[in-house]
């Protein structure tokens, strides 16, 4: 028994013809949808099937972040599915999910697709349904920067870590012998081993490099367990994830290896450093590896110089402007802390906690390819006098080292003195909170000019508490004088757009980018109110696009403010 064709006016299947109504019926199949089920997720789900609902209610939205932008419901004879088809490369618009249990009715989209194709009356429907929802500035904008990020993306980067990890999945007990590992391992050529509980779960991972370094290297018996030399915990990302975002976690966890898991959340495979490295040989991921295994500052000597290099294919293959400064962030931050590493080798154990801040452009985690040094260090309050300048004295040479070091890696000096070896940005916590309440209640020329670069800090190394204590103060001081705000609303008014006579842009006059349009100050603005909206709405955040996404979140902008600006 086929399942019926709904016939209801405003449907598309009075256009077909007898035989691809025939078509359609004998592909046709009848399912239930549980209440609560998640049927697509946005961006994420690759949309396999056409649904037409017989009863029940799904629920549709679209979020940005934590934010919902377009959201509704979907009920008795609607359709869905297909505008993800033919109009978004198969990738669902909108997030899915059962209201209440559903039946529906499904279709292949190799078949709609073929139906589309050949009947264009059929195919005018969900045109038609397309232009209806353009009509609607929000998803017009929606689509719109879908197909944009699309066309912009790196390739490599941006396909699905499903497109080159290995399903190939070795494991093991917790109480099998290392000996017992190694020869699966071996067996099924593969590069780790998971290793399972007795109830079956993962615990952790053993790879190549731990059976050299913890193994081999300490000539640890092979009857050993390999529950004392698993790593744990297993890191996991999603196989929809991008390569980029696997990338990331590598770097940031310090990893070599990540478990893949599939939409039920187990594990279907495991991605290594190794699997990037062969699909990208040539890859941002070898340089940042070589950063962290620098060994002294020689291996460091003008890195930065590299890092040009390093970009020239994401920015060839049209890259954006979010991928860029994250790749360059991530590469700052590891050259950081391994600087502060050789550092603190030289000058000995610190005397008490500190935190190495940057601040400005890289503060925000919106670095450029030229940018100087912006930053500072913050130290706790001691007490004892004598400890405390002892302890200030230590800061002070460690900060000189630091800047050095950071200059001789291709970050060159800041012109305007504010980094960590002038004397006066190197303090502890109690002189910092001094310094942001008298720029705050004073607000002259000179300290608007400071809360703009400082006040824009993000920790980089050691105690991130101090950095969050700061920020707490600094957030707690503005909500106690509004006077400040209207203060740095006022100065940033004053900013004029790089436009010339007609309207034209004006560009550098002279130097090595005569001719070429400073973007970063063209973009001062943005910074600026972001930067003024959050204080005001006390937001922690310091990067631009998270801070209007938070302003817009907390219904500071309007969805078509937010992705106006955005």
């Amino acid at each position: 028994m086929h399942p019926e064709i709904p016939r209801n006016p405003g449907l598309p299947f009075a256009a077909l013809t007898s035989d691809e109504e025939r078509r359609l019926v004998d592909n046709l199949a009848f399912i239930t949808i549980a209440k609560g089920h998640v049927i697509y997720t946005q961006e994420i789900s690759r949309v396999t099937q056409i649904y037409i609902i017989v009863w029940g209610r799904l629920s549709y939205r679209f979020t940005r972040g934590t934010a919902t932008l377009l959201s509704g419901t979907l009920s008795t004879n609607d359709i869905f599915g297909g505008l993800s088809v033919l109009f978004n490369d198969h990738m669902a618009i909108h997030t899915l999910v059962a209201l209440e249990e559903c039946r529906c009715l499904v279709l292949d989209k190799d078949l709609f697709t073929d139906l589309c194709r050949c009947n264009p009356d059929f195919f005018d429907y969900f045109a038609l349904r397309l232009g209806r929802a353009m009509k609607d500035k929000t998803f017009a904008d929606v689509l719109a920067r879908r197909k944009l990020d699309r066309s912009l993306n790196l390739p490599f980067f941006n396909q699905p870590v499903s497109a080159i990890f290995r399903a190939n999945i070795a494991t093991c007990a917790e109480d099998a012998t290392i000996r017992e590992a190694a020869r699966k391992m071996t067996r099924q050529k593969a590069n780790a081993i998971l290793v399972k509980s007795k109830s079956k779960q993962i615990k952790g991972i053993v790879s190549d490099s731990d059976l050299r370094s913890r193994v081999v290297a300490k000539n640890l018996p092979l009857s050993t367990p390999v529950s004392d030399i698993f790593s744990a915990p297993l890191i996991t990302i999603s196989s929809d994830a991008q390569v980029f975002e696997a990338f990331l976690t590598m770097v940031s966890k310090d990893k070599r290896h990540l478990a893949v898991t599939g939409n039920a959340g187990d594990i279907s495979g495991i991605i290594s450093e190794k699997d990037l490295i062969d699909a990208q040989s040539r890859s941002t991921f070898l340089l940042i590896k070589s950063v962290r295994a620098a060994k002294g500052m020689k291996d460091l000597d003008n890195i930065h110089a590299r890092l040009e290099q390093m970009l020239l294919d994401p920015i060839g293959n049209g890259a954006n402007a979010d991928y860029i400064t994250r790749l360059i962030t991530t590469f700052s931050d590891a050259i950081i802390d391994r600087v502060i590493t050789f550092a603190l080798e030289r000058s000995g154990p610190p005397p008490c906690r500190f935190v190495f801040l940057t601040m400005g452009s890289e503060g925000r985690g919106e670095q450029t390819l030229i940018s100087d040094q912006d930053n500072a260090i913050v130290f706790e309050d001691m007490e004892d006098e004598g400890e405390a300048k002892a302890a200030k004295a230590f800061f002070d040479t460690l900060s000189k080292r630091i800047c050095s070091m950071l200059d001789r890696a291709g970050y060159r000096f800041c012109d305007g003195n504010n980094m960590a070896q002038n004397p006066d940005w190197c303090q502890p916590l109690g002189v910092w909170k001094s310094y942001f309440k008298r720029w705050i209640r004073a607000a002259s020329p000179e300290d608007l000019l400071h809360s703009s670069i400082f006040f824009d800090f993000r920790p980089t190394w050691g105690q991130i508490s101090l950095a969050e204590e700061l920020k707490s103060f600094l957030l707690a001081a503005i909500g106690g004088w509004s006077g400040f705000l209207r203060n740095m609303t006022e100065n940033a008014i004053y900013f004029k757009p790089p436009l010339g006579l007609f309207g034209k842009f004006m560009v550098e006059t002279k130097g090595e980018y005569k001719d070429a349009l400073d973007i970063k100050l063209s973009m001062l603005p943005i910074v600026d109110f972001s930067r003024i909206y959050a204080l005001q709405n006390g937001i922690p955040q310091t990067n631009t696009l998270t801070r209007l996404f938070r302003l817009y979140t907390r219904h500071a902008l309007t969805s078509r403010e937010y992705t106006d600006i955005v």
